[in-house]
């Protein structure tokens, strides 16, 4: 007996998506999937989504996980030398976008398994890895989220990428929340923004964007610590910014620092969302066990999960079980007894 998709596409045919009618949306996420069902072998090789237009990328996104075939995804702006490292890990029959890569059968590949979802990480600091994703894990993240938020809607200003877990996130938790989503600030009253500190940087000094910000629901600010001036500068504002912490191999954000904490604690700690559990190795190493984890990376050696996953950052619990982010065990220093970044000192 065939299985239900995971995605009803009438479920996509409403108003949700700036700039695109819910049933224009809905047409082109028809002739999305009427695309990949065409090809036959897309069931085992998957697509590959290099697209550019958020609509675009929506459309194909959402087609390929109602039929339940794999999809990756990439940076329609790598250079070659990341496009290479790419091929040699996939080979996907249809390509969505722009990307230098022969869809022509190898049979030197391990094809990924239907339904998952491959997010790439690393980049040019450790090689391009795809983590393995499926809508289940998606889905448990953005559940976890929610009853953070009070089980209201989540509407999302997203101005990063698709491509990248953060905002692909946001595309994913607008949908299953019943919420909207626009790819722009146009308008970002009671709407919740996900940025990484350069970004949050850039903005403060726009005396109009400072004032759009305090109209925003929420500001997740994550992929890098918040340097204390910076923090400083947004409790003085009193804008609605929560740190969080997080990364492609938790579905984005797994813990997230309360507005209240981070506005009256020098040192807040983040808490975990939905059945996140963090413990703290002997080494200091943070270990996350999470049904919104990974399955491990594509092509590359199985990543033992039986005891969650050792994340490679350096934290501490308080007694709330709150986590304090120190960070990366690789480039801690340690002096009198205590772990010390080097990024702190600076």
């Amino acid at each position: 007996m065939e299985k239900p998709p995971l995605i009803d596409v009438r479920d996509l045919a409403r108003d949700w998506i700036s700039g695109i009618s819910g049933e224009a949306f809905g047409d082109l996420v028809a002739r999305k999937v009427s695309l990949l069902k065409a090809d036959k072998s897309v069931a085992e090789r998957g697509a590959l989504l290099a697209e550019t237009d958020p609509v675009c990328f929506a459309a194909a996104f959402f087609a390929g996980v109602s039929l339940g075939i794999p999809i990756i995804l990439a940076n329609p702006q790598w250079r070659l030398d990341e496009w290479k490292q790419l091929s040699d890990l996939i080979n996907p029959s249809v390509i969505i976008g722009s990307a230098p890569l022969e869809t022509i059968l190898r049979k030197d590949i391990r094809h990924p398994r239907p339904g998952e979802i491959l997010i790439p990480t690393g980049g040019t600091t450790g090689g391009v890895k795809l983590a393995i994703h499926d809508w289940a894990s998606l889905g448990s993240a953005c559940r976890g989220l929610l009853q953070f938020l009070g089980n209201r809607p989540i509407h999302s200003a997203c101005c990063l990428p698709l491509f990248h877990v953060s905002g692909l996130m946001q595309l994913v938790r607008s949908f299953l929340s019943g919420g909207s989503i626009r790819f722009d600030r146009n308008e970002i009253n009671g709407y919740c923004l996900s940025l990484v500190p350069t970004q949050l940087q850039r903005l403060l000094a726009d005396e109009e964007m400072i004032e759009k910000l305090r109209q925003a629901r929420v500001v997740f600010v994550g992929g890098a610590a918040m340097p204390e001036e910076l923090a400083e500068k947004v409790r003085q504002l009193r804008l609605p910014v929560m740190p969080v912490y997080g990364m492609t191999e938790t579905a984005a954000m797994l813990a997230v620092v309360p507005l209240e904490n981070f506005i009256h604690e020098k040192e807040p700690g983040a808490l975990p969302l939905g059945d996140t559990r963090i413990s703290i190795e002997a080494d200091g190493c943070i270990r996350i066990r999470s049904s919104a984890l990974f399955k491990g990376y594509h092509g590359r050696a199985p990543v033992d999960l039986s005891r969650g996953y050792r994340s490679g950052d350096a934290g501490r619990l308080d007694a709330l079980g709150r986590l304090r982010v120190l960070g990366r065990m690789d480039r801690l220093i340690v002096t009198g007894g205590e772990k010390v970044d080097p990024a702190e000192v600076e």
